[in-house]
């Protein structure tokens, strides 16, 4: 066989016993956007791009009757980025909201020349998607005018969720005088 030949369609894909190694293939996802590993929070918005871009590959390839395979569920499409729970409730949450601001857009595909307190409104060592949660709540900063919505936001960074807002809010509660059992109290 001549080493320029290309092997034909029907020729089986070296990852044809991996379909998750199938599937990034073709639809030509590249391999440092696969996995489940931590990254940045503008490597998860390539991830949910390049997500993006495979739905659509494979709608038209589908449209096409170009499809080679058993086509994909939506979750067998989502796994070789992130888990589908993260996809739900970290990608699909806050990603589509960005298209409305286009400084952070272009800072997440790192095209943006602003400093990082011109976006975010604050100056931090890295951000995370719960910094983009309140960002986004703020209509575009964490730069928090209130100080008890700092302090709530510190904390929720800081502790386990919601749990520890809930620490936070007895606390408020003792300080304004509520003492342990005064509710009780008045329920006899």
């Amino acid at each position: 066989m001549d080493d320029d030949a290309v092997p034909s369609p029907a020729a089986p894909l070296a990852s044809a016993v991996d379909p998750k190694a199938q599937l990034i293939d073709l639809l030509g996802i590249e391999a440092r956007l696969t996995g489940l590993g931590e990254g940045s929070l503008p490597l998860a918005y390539e991830k949910y791009k390049a997500f993006l871009v495979a739905h659509q590959t494979l709608k038209d390839m589908v449209e096409n009757r170009t499809w080679p395979i058993k086509r994909p569920t939506q979750t067998e499409l989502i796994e070789p980025f992130v888990s589908k729970s993260y996809f739900h409730s970290h990608y699909a949450q806050h990603f589509p909201k960005v298209v409305d601001y286009p400084l952070m857009k272009a800072w997440l595909e790192g095209e943006s020349e602003s400093a990082d307190v011109d976006v975010w409104g604050v100056k931090k060592a890295t951000y995370g998607f719960s910094d983009l949660k309140v960002w986004l709540e703020n209509e575009g900063t964490l730069a928090l005018d209130d100080e008890e919505e700092f302090e709530r936001y510190k904390v929720v960074k800081r502790g386990k969720g919601k749990g520890r807002e809930k620490d936070l809010e007895k606390k408020k509660g003792k300080e304004k005088g509520h003492k342990k059992g005064e509710s009780s109290k008045r329920a006899k």
